[in-house]
C-alpha cells in the first residue's frame, strides 16, 4: 500500500521478475533472493501506484556477483 511499505531496509526477501531469454521475444519468470537496499514508500516517477524496492542480490549470474535490482514493486516481493 502506498506510503506503508511491508518491508524495511535490511529485510531478506524473495521476488519474481520477467527476464528475456537471449535475443528472442520469449520471457521467463525468474525468482531471486535478496536484501532490501532502498525503500520508495510512494513509488517511483514511472510507477506511483505501488511501493517500490531496490533489492541487492548477492549471488547473481554465472560469476555469482552482487547485483542491485531497482524499482521492484511490492506486489512482486515476498518474505524469505
Amino acid at each position: 500500500m502506498i506510503g506503508k511499505p511491508k518491508y524495511q531496509v535490511g529485510d531478506k526477501v524473495t521476488f519474481k521478475i520477467f527476464e528475456n531469454i537471449g535475443r528472442s521475444l520469449k520471457s521467463n519468470i525468474k525468482t531471486y533472493n535478496g536484501t532490501i537496499y532502498i525503500v520508495d514508500p510512494h513509488g517511483t516517477f514511472e510507477n506511483d501506484s505501488d511501493v517500490s524496492y531496490d533489492i541487492m542480490v548477492s549471488d547473481f549470474g554465472p560469476k555469482h556477483e552482487e547485483c542491485l535490482f531497482k524499482h521492484i514493486i511490492e506486489s512482486l516481493v515476498y518474505p524469505q
